[in-house]
């Protein structure tokens, strides 16, 4: 792979993880808004972002590129972006922005598990100690998020979760990488509107906050994820890994230099040894794949 290519696709993962670090900032600024109509909002605006997107790239072949596409791996992206996506607003609803960005940045070593039993790739140990001393912020972050332990908990599992959703659909792009995945976003946003709307769980907000999340769907969903699965075509994992991890600094910086939300103590030491574990995973050699069947590694 080229030197050139390579500075592409990190600084397209650099480009995605600044438009992904601000969704603090979004959330603070609808305070008002339920996490469900939040969320199916700003799903709506994805879809719709990506339809736009499909049309104005592919043009007449829109329709052939939705057919081509891996059903498989539509669904499977599709519904962890739907389920994680939501979680990471309720988990928003339960922890400050610098908790849930430090829980959310271990999706690097979920991804590196998860391709180890998925993709069959060899994972160097230091991911493993890496995952222990993640794990280990991770409690620190736990008891001191929060004037109630059962909500830091709560608030912890979901940042969790939305840790291994994202991982799961990085897995899952890298598997069907051969393939234009952008149907997988338009059907996720979709899908992330119409479900929480069949449930009953929408309360429409007024019209300038319902611009404001489809604005959100296109600056912090669209622009990233798109950006993000071109670059990650041409950066090893390793690189992605601490690419990304910004995101957990970044994210609480803008919230404080624009809402002024300062987060709890525990939250800087947790957040250093979650930091610090990531970081860990940038100098460990890349890890080998076995070659996918029509003739491109699954790494």
């Amino acid at each position: 792979m080229s030197t050139a290519s390579s500075l592409r696709g990190i600084l397209l993962v650099a480009g995605a993880t600044f438009f992904w670090s601000l969704s603090g900032v979004f959330v603070r600024w609808l305070p008002a808004i339920d996490p469900w109509s939040f969320n199916a909002f700003r799903g709506l605006g994805l879809g719709l972002s990506m339809a736009l997107w499909i049309v104005l790239r592919y043009g007449r072949g829109s329709m052939d590129l939705l057919r081509r596409s891996p059903v498989t791996g539509l669904v499977i992206s599709a519904g962890f972006f739907a389920l994680g996506s939501s979680l990471y607003i309720a988990s928003l609803d339960l922890a400050s922005v610098a908790a849930v960005s430090c829980l959310t940045a271990t999706s690097g070593l979920f991804a590196a598990l998860m391709a180890r039993f998925f993709l069959g790739e060899r994972t160097p140990p230091i991911f493993y100690f890496a995952m222990l001393l993640a794990l280990a912020g991770v409690a620190a972050i736990a008891l001191g998020e929060g004037d109630a332990r059962v909500q830091g908990l709560v608030g912890t599992l979901t940042g969790l979760a939305v840790a291994a959703c994202f991982a799961a659909q990085s897995v899952a792009l890298r598997r069907y990488r051969a393939f234009d995945m952008e149907p997988a976003f338009l059907l996720g946003g979709f899908f992330t509107f119409a479900s929480i709307l069949a449930l009953g769980l929408v309360v429409v907000p007024p019209l300038q906050s319902i611009a404001l999340l489809l604005v959100m769907g296109l600056v912090q969903l669209a622009i990233p994820l798109v950006l993000y699965m071109v670059g990650a075509r041409s950066v090893a994992t390793s690189h992605m890994v601490f690419i990304t991890m910004a995101d957990a600094v970044l994210n609480p910086l803008w919230v404080w230099i624009v809402h002024g939300e300062v987060p709890p103590h525990a939250v800087y030491l947790g957040g250093a040894l979650v930091l610090g574990a990531i970081a860990l995973t940038a100098f460990a050699p890349p890890a080998t794949a076995k070659e996918d069947p029509r003739g491109a590694s699954q790494a």
